[in-house]
């Protein structure tokens, strides 16, 4: 199965899983790779901005295990 059809929260379970570090709780690394995916789209929306004529952009759409992983 490809990236692409896998959801975005399973994509982060299975980042967190391939980690393997047993000394941070599962919950606790979920939640650290949730904010650095937020962190990360908004860091690409403010880039889009930086190279759009109106100096507007849209947040980048997280509908896939493959946007998560280009992302974080």
């Amino acid at each position: 199965m490809s990236a692409l059809g896998i959801s975005p929260a399973v994509m982060i379970n299975r980042i967190v899983h391939r980690e393997g570090d047993v000394a941070t709780p599962h919950l606790a690394k979920v939640a650290k790779l949730r904010a650095d995916l937020m962190t990360a789209a908004a860091g690409e929306q403010n880039r889009q901005a930086m190279r759009s004529p109106t100096g507007e952009a849209e947040a980048p759409v997280i509908d896939s295990g493959a946007v998560v992983d280009r992302l974080i």
